[in-house]
């Protein structure tokens, strides 16, 4: 894969995992939100039960002759349940308590805060069989309209409701009260918690999600680095930072297929072979880093001339191969004589030495004979030997084909 499609599959996952850590922490968010709401309301339940236990224990504890006269006789007479009636109401109503009834063990309603209900049976209620097993049973509703102990509606109310057992001392079940408590209070604090929990996840999993976005840009922009030197180290070379055999062969390979693919082969394409003249003598009296110094220059200058979609590299040694697109024998001629000279026109500054190198030039261009991209490569290769033979310093054409035409051959 190259660095490009690298780099857009990367950005693409970045981009997926930025959207699917988005969802998932909104998610994450609404169910904790959720689940805190239900902490702080089990908390709440919890909290009322508690409070309806020690109630109950305190109104049986001072009112228990009332109370097991209420249980243990017939229905109370209208004096006796509005004293009762009476009584209870002044003792509850300074704890938030909207309504109560006091059940005989057999789920009939003794007393009620609301007389009317008074007598009623009440076994069938779930809660109140909850209690007599486990002591106590209690849960939050939200009442749209209730009344409470001063006769006054309100609205929205949220109340606990629970049912007490009250036993004896031999554990034999005396009776259950039911409280409802006002619970609108806590009603605020829960949105609060509920909010201020969220709201720290939230920045944790924002601190998080930012944190491994940002590792995991840098690791991508690492991984596209890379894969940048591993294609460089696979296509350029590297005394001459030009395409090396193998990259340079298959853009040739890529045009060639363009060239037989066309159905019009008026829009050639040419290949020229460049060869530094006894670049072996510069090694020999220079050394090699002298050599290799003075291949890096003559790239520079070759690649510098050369138009941006031609493509020119190193072939082996001292000899180079530039592909020309899109251009006539003419075309090549002139791109070679001017590639000629200049290589050759300067000397080189290198290492404290000057240096003068010449170069020979051989080039073809694509014809409908040629049966493959080898034989157009032979044919510039000829050329270029042509050039050799003829005192180097020189251009030459595919001889097979076209006139050959040099310059005047000079020594180094």
């Amino acid at each position: 894969m190259s660095p490009k499609a690298l780099s857009s599959s990367l950005s693409q996952f970045l981009q997926r995992f930025c959207l699917v850590a988005i969802l998932a922490s909104i998610v994450l968010l609404l169910l904790s939100g959720y689940a805190a709401s239900k902490l702080y309301e089990r908390h709440v339940v919890r909290l009322a039960e508690s409070n309806a236990i020690n109630l109950t224990e305190a109104i049986f504890t001072t009112y228990r002759t009332e109370l097991n006269s209420a249980l243990n006789s017939a229905p109370l007479l209208p004096p006796q349940l509005l004293e009762l009636n009476k009584t209870l109401r002044d003792f509850i109503q300074p704890y938030g308590i909207v309504k109560t009834k006091l059940f005989s063990p057999e789920g009939i309603i003794i007393y009620s805060t609301d007389l009317s209900i008074i007598g009623k049976d009440a076994s069938a209620n779930e809660m109140l069989k909850q209690a007599v097993i486990d002591g106590a049973s209690s849960n939050i509703q939200t009442k749209d309209q209730i009344r409470d102990l001063a006769h006054e509606t309100r609205f929205d109310v949220d109340v606990v409701e629970s049912y007490v057992a009250m036993r004896d001392r031999n554990g034999g079940l005396i009776g259950i009260f039911e409280i409802y408590q006002d619970t609108s209070s806590f009603r605020g604090e829960i949105q609060q918690g509920v909010i201020l929990f969220v709201g720290v996840l939230a920045i944790i999993l924002l601190s998080v999600i930012c944190t491994a976005f940002v590792f995991m840009r840098k690791a991508v922009k690492k991984m596209v680095y890379q894969q940048e030197m591993l294609e460089e180290l696979a296509t350029v070379d590297a005394v001459t930072g030009l395409y090396n055999r193998a990259e340079i062969t298959r853009r040739m390979e890529a045009e060639w297929q363009r060239y037989k693919r066309s159905s019009s082969k008026q829009a050639s394409f040419a290949l020229l072979m460049l060869d530094l003249d006894h670049f072996k003598k510069v090694n020999d009296n220079y050394g090699h880093l002298v050599g290799d110094k003075l291949l890096q220059l003559v790239a520079h200058r070759l690649m510098g001339e050369l138009r941006s979609y031609s493509a020119i590299g190193r072939y082996g040694g001292e000899e180079f191969i530039a592909l020309i697109p899109d251009v006539s024998y003419a075309g090549t001629k002139q791109v070679a004589e001017r590639l000629q000279r200049l290589v050759s026109q300067s000397e080189y500054a290198l290492l404290g030495h000057k240096i003068k190198i010449t170069i020979s030039i051989g080039f073809a261009t694509a014809e409908p004979t040629d049966i493959n991209l080898d034989a157009l490569i032979k044919r510039a290769d000829d050329a270029l030997y042509e050039a050799k033979k003829s005192g180097r310093n020189c251009v030459v054409g595919d001889v097979s084909l076209k006139p050959v035409e040099n310059t005047a051959p000079s020594s180094m």
